[in-house]
């Protein structure tokens, strides 16, 4: 504890009855009710087993509730940023797909000004995105097995990892 010019020890939320450096009085305060204040503070029993627990308790929800704010907080941000990463990744996506048309138009009049008819050059250049569409599915779905999640299944069920054959 710390004591200060009053004889009085210190503690949070009670004024520190100190002296004024440069001389002069101490605060006018009548000693015998201060007496009796410090006497009654004594008499105060100390807190039981139960009030520590239960002030325990009130901390852990206390940290438990600024958790949950933060987090709450956090997933609102991150909501938000999710829904404007959703919003320009479409604006882009129509910016591509327009882009892509345009650079097949402008093939198809390529083909037009080498002397194809016009309808044979929009139906090779259709049937050439066609086929490139086809593969690119034909790829996306060879490689969806990776979305099985095979090894941690095998690893939560217990079971013994799979050797590649020998060769």
């Amino acid at each position: 504890m710390v004591f200060f010019g009053s004889g009085n020890a210190w503690r949070p939320g009670r004024p520190c009855n100190v002296f004024p450096a440069e001389g002069g009085t101490a605060p006018t305060a009548d000693v015998a009710e201060r007496t009796n204040a410090v006497r009654a503070e004594a008499h105060v029993p100390t807190p039981g087993v139960l009030d520590e627990l239960s002030s325990i308790v009130a901390s852990a929800r206390a940290a438990l509730s600024y958790f949950l704010d933060l987090i709450s907080l956090e997933a609102r941000r991150a909501g938000l940023a999710l829904m404007w990463m959703v919003a320009w990744g479409l604006v882009a996506a129509i910016f591509g797909v327009t882009a892509w048309l345009g650079l097949m138009a402008a093939l198809a009049v390529w083909a037009v000004s080498l002397g194809f008819p016009p309808i044979a050059a929009v139906i090779a250049v259709a049937v050439i995105n066609l086929v490139a569409g086809a593969g690119l599915i034909y790829v996306c779905t060879s490689i969806s097995h990776n979305l099985l999640f095979a090894a941690t299944r095998r690893q939560v069920a217990g079971k013994c990892p799979v050797k590649p054959p020998a060769p």
